[in-house]
């Protein structure tokens, strides 16, 4: 494949040549027509001066009427001839007499005005000018006065001119290339330092180096930003992807380090059925555990590919909420929470959207709330209404959560405390899956706390 410097410069050699060949061929048909119309009118006004100087009776072209219209100076011959077409008389630098045609024995042209012609002979070729000459308007023709020039210097007149556009065309077309050539090398050269710079980066170096941004060069200044907003994006991405590995990674580990530790222990001597089934029984909680983690993190690869919301259809958000804090329900009675549901309208709240993802969304919030506020605590979760949105709360009296840790709520993986998430089965993926679905669906969610008081979620969501 031919390289862009090599394109460019095909191309606008190319385009120049063909305004050049364009240019050269208008120019020469041009200066080709005017310098026949000079030579007709000249051949034209010569004849008719001939027509002047002889008569029927004074046919013969004398040497004072040669030396008087300049025929040896301009390079052109005199010829007249009867009015019956007879050949009459010829000036002295016409070696061979050239017929009248019979064009010009059919002419109707009155006085004054001559017949243009090219004729042969001798195989030489003569732009002809002939004055069928009257006594008076209307009257017959009494003679025919008759100018004529070789087309040999009219054509090499031309072959000159066209030397001459030629040569100049072909020295533009060479300044032009070498022009061009000069200058996409100039204006690739930035681009050539940009893929230099591009491809000396390193996964290692993406937070460290950026692109030139060349000052005198929009379109490469405009280039060189778009990329450099293309490697922040990329290590944005880089870096996300480095800790959820990481993290996934950690959060694999520790329970299937349990699971070997717990079955090897188990394995090194005979054991009650009682203690077997004590181990089974650590090993099914490790396992829900992966599950959960399993099933946290396929949501988010549904999310990062746009596979978040599968269906979306009119879903009753406050049917929705109450569904969700009565399957919770018997959880908050074993952790001695008080769980209630409240709609602050009547009227029903609707949006369109995936029903199965609202619902995970609304599990997570409602059972983070139960699990992690003390005993003998409230969970409320009230719908309302703030057009154009639809507002979901969610509201513990639990411990609050410390300010520095809210920015942070939302990033996968992140916990606030992870030894008690490890106790309540938290991954850390829980909150940074509300937040996917939700902006999925439009939406918003934010959070408010203060440490001793509690927490509220705010789900925000297009109201259908």
């Amino acid at each position: 494949m031919k390289s862009l410097r090599t394109r460019l410069f095909v191309s606008f050699t190319a385009l120049l040549a063909a305004a050049l060949v364009t240019f050269g061929i208008i120019t020469w048909l041009v200066a080709r027509e005017a310098m026949m119309n000079d030579v007709d009118d000249f051949l034209r006004t010569k004849a008719t001066l001939l027509g002047r100087f002889v008569t029927p009776s004074r046919s013969r072209i004398e040497p004072w009427i040669e030396q008087d219209m300049q025929v040896q100076e301009r390079h052109f011959m005199l010829q007249v001839f009867t009015a019956d077409g007879a050949f009459a008389s010829k000036s002295s630098n016409l070696a061979t007499t050239i017929p009248l045609s019979d064009e010009v024995r059919r002419s109707e042209h009155p006085a004054g005005n001559a017949v243009i012609e090219t004729l042969y002979a001798d195989g030489r070729a003569f732009r002809a000018a002939t004055h069928p000459r009257r006594d008076m308007w209307g009257d017959p023709v009494v003679l025919y006065a008759q100018a004529l020039m070789p087309l040999d210097n009219v054509l090499a007149r031309e072959r000159r001119l066209l030397a001459w556009l030629a040569s100049c065309g072909a020295a533009m077309l060479a300044a032009g290339a070498v022009a061009s050539w000069h200058l996409s090398r100039q204006w690739l050269r930035s681009v050539s330092s940009l893929e230099e710079a591009a491809r000396g980066l390193s996964s290692s170096e993406l937070g460290l180096r950026r692109l030139f941004v060349p000052s005198d060069d929009a379109e490469l200044a405009a280039l060189a930003q778009s990329f450099n907003h293309l490697l922040d994006r990329l290590e944005a991405a880089h870096t996300t992807q480095q800790r959820f590995t990481a993290d996934a990674s950690h959060e694999l580990r520790t329970p299937l380090t349990v699971l070997r530790g717990e079955i090897e222990v188990a394995l090194r001597k005979p054991r009650s059925s009682e203690e077997y089934r004590e181990v089974l029984v650590s090993n099914k909680e490790e396992i829900e555990r992966l599950s959960r983690l399993t099933e946290n993190m396929l949501a988010l690869a549904h999310v990062d590919v746009g596979d978040a919301i599968t269906q979306r259809e009119l879903v009753n958000v406050s049917e929705l909420c109450s569904g969700v804090a009565s399957r919770l329900q018997a959880l908050a009675t074993e952790r001695r929470i008080t769980l209630h549901h409240e709609d602050t309208t009547s009227e029903p709240l609707s949006v369109n959207g995936d029903r199965i993802a609202l619902e995970r969304v609304m599990t997570n919030l409602v059972e983070n709330a139960v699990r992690y506020s003390p005993a003998g605590e409230n969970v409320t979760v009230r719908v309302s209404k703030s057009p154009p949105w639809i507002e979901i709360q969610v509201i513990d009296t639990g411990g609050g959560i410390a300010p520095e840790h809210l920015p942070h709520l939302f990033e996968r993986f992140y916990r606030v405390d992870k030894a008690r998430s490890r106790t309540h089965g938290g991954s850390g993926l829980g909150l940074s899956i509300v937040k996917a679905l939700i902006e999925a669906h439009g939406g918003s969610v934010s959070v408010e706390s203060a440490v001793g008081k509690g927490s509220t979620f705010t789900v925000r969501l297009p109201a259908a």
